[in-house]
């Protein structure tokens, strides 16, 4: 519902009614007066809502910024106004010419005289024909209302046409699209607890019935975690390390961080029978399909997103996996019997290249490229620590591997190489609609708009701040942002207009936004 009141849905169903009263002309008098008393309740619930400032709800008159700086936004506003003073003029006019008492007596219970008759309320006989002007009103509301939907179809098709089509219908099997349904928690119990290797544990958890068509997942994804290990709670992104199937929970695996308050939590604290509140699976870390050959590159627990892809290739798909596998030594390898029993069940379509660093030094580019050249055909997918993925990048971008056939998951803000400085001239003059309230600010340069709200003293939705996890996502209205990192929203979102607010600097000097 949320999309369609961006959409200005009430606005339309204002356009609407009115259309229907328009219709109904004097051949059906009765019921042109009684959709004339909706059309003057919808007028005053909107008034009520624009005092209010309901979330979801445009103003109804251009804010101050866009008074002094006319920008094309604004022509959709002033028709919109329009549009309703012409409604509310109409309306009022129409009162005057009719004998009101005489309508309602017709309900149950109210008396002829209760509202007396027209002749003692005429407060339009100033007019002259009063017919003639409520006829020119409504003239003047229709072309107003065909003006705006020239407007909306010319100038903001990019938002109409998305609202026009419907949702896309997944295709069978497919996951459903997790930003699409409501960011909200839910409390999911533990089942499970298995460790795998001196330092990481395996966690499964129960999805309720109700809930498992949120939680399908694609291989790949992950859970956003509110994890309680002090006030706020911390929200830490963990891959899902498992192929979903119907008959078995969904499982995360937690290593051991140094300082880690989450991780050390975790795997302190949690046992079968707690409960967390998570979020259901975002991630665009996943392969196009399950039937084409894979290289995986992964170091520590950065093999986690990759098991869940390995399982899914080999036990739905027909595509061949190899698996590049870099830990501190053998103790530390996460999944090494699971690793063991697919490799004996699949030996045609499974290879696992370790490298232990403690007998072969530390993976660097050109060891990584030594152990993978012979099998880049396909898409490659990589996790792990950062300087491993620059790494290995690094040696597939030399094996001649094109970028779009590589793919990184990363659950920390990538450092720019050439970080700016946040400076105290702004950059763009931000619009946000949030809560239910608009605020204006400055984005200075360097900053992000997650950062500028925050400043301004304001408390937008946030999580990873890393763009993964799409808790801050927003939509722009208005103006032009560029991200610096995204693996939250697909392409189609943001052709839509949707953004990370922890993750866009605005490229326009006027910026809004709605969360």
């Amino acid at each position: 519902m949320v999309a369609f009141n961006r959409f200005r849905l009430f606005h339309w169903l204002l356009a609407g009614l009115f259309v229907a009263v328009y219709l109904s002309g004097d051949d059906a008098e009765l019921l042109h007066i009684w959709l004339g008393y909706g059309l003057a309740a919808l007028l005053f619930l909107r008034l009520l809502i624009a005092a209010l400032r309901l979330r979801g709800f445009p103003r109804l008159t251009p804010s101050r910024t866009e008074w002094h700086k006319p920008r094309l936004a604004v022509v959709g506003k002033w028709l919109t106004a329009g549009a309703l003073a012409s409604f509310a003029l109409a309306s009022l006019i129409g009162f005057g010419m009719v004998d009101n008492g005489e309508v309602l007596a017709a309900l149950p219970g109210v008396p002829a005289d209760l509202f007396g008759v027209a002749s003692d309320i005429d407060f339009v006989a100033w007019l002259g024909d009063a017919e003639e002007v409520h006829e020119f009103l409504a003239n003047l509301a229709l072309w107003l209302i065909g003006l705006h939907v020239g407007y909306v179809l010319i100038f903001r098709s990019k938002a109409a046409w998305p609202m026009l089509r419907g949702l896309p219908k997944p295709a069978p099997g497919a996951a459903p699209d997790a930003l699409s349904a409501p960011d909200e928690f839910v409390r999911l119990q533990v089942s499970g607890r298995v460790k795998e290797s001196a330092d990481a544990c395996s966690f499964e958890l129960r999805v309720p019935a109700e809930q498992r068509q949120r939680f399908a997942a694609r291989p790949g994804q992950f859970l956003t975690l509110k994890v309680p290990c002090g006030e706020p709670p911390l929200l830490r992104c963990y891959s899902l390390s498992r192929a979903l199937s119907t008959d078995q929970p969904l499982r995360i695996t937690v290593k051991r961080v140094a300082g880690g308050r989450a991780s050390n939590w975790l795997l302190d604290n949690l046992q079968p029978g707690d409960s967390l509140d998570i979020l259901p699976p975002l991630g665009s870390f996943t392969p196009t399909g399950l039937d084409t050959d894979l290289l995986l590159v992964g170091a520590g627990s950065g093999v986690t997103p990759l098991m869940a892809i390995l399982q899914a290739v080999l036990a739905e798909g027909r595509g061949r996996i190899c698996l590049f596998y870099a830990n501190r030594d053998a103790d530390s390898v996460i999944f090494a019997e699971e690793l063991a029993g697919l490799q004996r069940r699949y030996p045609q379509r499974l290879e696992v290249r370790y490298w232990f660093d403690a007998s072969h030094g530390v993976a660097d580019a050109g060891a990584i490229a030594d152990s993978i050249a012979d099998w880049c055909a396909g898409e490659c997918f990589i996790c792990g620590p950062q300087p491993f993925m620059d790494g290995a990048r690094e040696a597939l971008t030399g094996l001649g591997v094109a970028a779009a056939r590589i793919h990184l998951e990363r659950f920390a803000t990538p450092v720019p190489r050439n970080p700016q400085p946040v400076t105290a001239k702004p950059v763009s003059r931000l619009n946000v609609a949030l809560d239910g309230r608009r605020h204006e600010l400055d984005v200075h340069s360097g900053e992000v708009l997650l950062e500028a709200m925050e400043q301004a003293g304001l408390h937008p939705p946030t999580a990873c701040r890393a763009g993964v996890c799409a808790a801050c996502k927003c939509r722009v209205v208005s103006g032009s942002v560029a991200m610096r990192n995204n693996q939250a929203l697909s392409k189609q979102q943001v052709r839509q207009g949707w953004t990370l607010a922890c993750q866009a600097e605005p490229t326009s000097a006027e910026l809004q936004v709605e969360y």
